[in-house]
């Protein structure tokens, strides 16, 4: 008889993809140097497919199981929510390079540490997740998540305030609006992904 599929463990290892993304991203913001950004994309385009061939690992066995131990539907979702946040810390070192940043704004790293403590409250949530009914953790990580959400969107209308009073050149204005609109966009995403497993919970207790 084979081994039932492990939901959660693949949904762990989903969310630790997040992590692995996120520490290396601020690894890249605290040491930055553009000469190195295309090597860096290289590398976390590692991490990125490996969590893009995670998800298909769900979502294809999830095709063929009639009997998952939550519902479908919320399996894929989250699957398919935490790839999104994998996808969007990608995104913003690809802007990094695109738009040929010589020098990073030192919001920055105020961003991507938050953006780490926010994939690592994601992580707990998911080691937490197969035991829900019991766990006393959860709750509190996602309370967590959702407060971090809120010092984004702070440190997103400072940081925007700030570029728009500046005596930024047009070119970086339109730069910069558009970086850190990609930064804050990762906090979106960990949220979404806080809010799904709270659904599922209150759906599948």
């Amino acid at each position: 008889m084979s081994k039932k599929y492990d939901y959660f463990d693949a949904l762990s290892k989903m969310a630790k993809f997040s992590c692995d993304i996120s520490n290396y991203f601020d690894e890249v913001v605290n040491n930055f140097d553009p000469s190195t950004i295309s090597s860096k994309i290289t590398e976390m385009h590692l991490i990125e497919h490996a969590a893009d061939e995670q998800r298909h690992e769900i979502v294809n066995t999830l095709a063929k199981d009639f009997l998952p131990p939550i519902e479908q539907e919320d399996i894929a979702n989250l699957a398919s929510k935490i790839d999104d946040v994998v996808d969007c810390i990608d995104d913003v070192i690809q802007h990094l390079y695109i738009y040929n940043v010589s020098e990073l704004l030192p919001e920055c790293k105020v961003f991507s540490a938050l953006i780490q403590k926010s994939c690592d409250s994601i992580y707990r949530i998911s080691l937490e997740f197969a035991r829900f009914r019991k766990s006393t953790t959860i709750q509190k990580d996602i309370v967590i998540t959702n407060d971090i959400e809120s010092q984004g969107d702070r440190l997103y209308a400072e940081t925007m305030r700030r570029i728009f009073t500046s005596d930024m050149e047009i070119r970086d204005i339109f730069i910069w609006e558009r970086l850190i609109t990609s930064f804050e966009a990762c906090f979106d995403y960990c949220e979404d992904v806080a809010e799904l497993f709270e659904s599922a919970i209150m759906k599948n207790s």
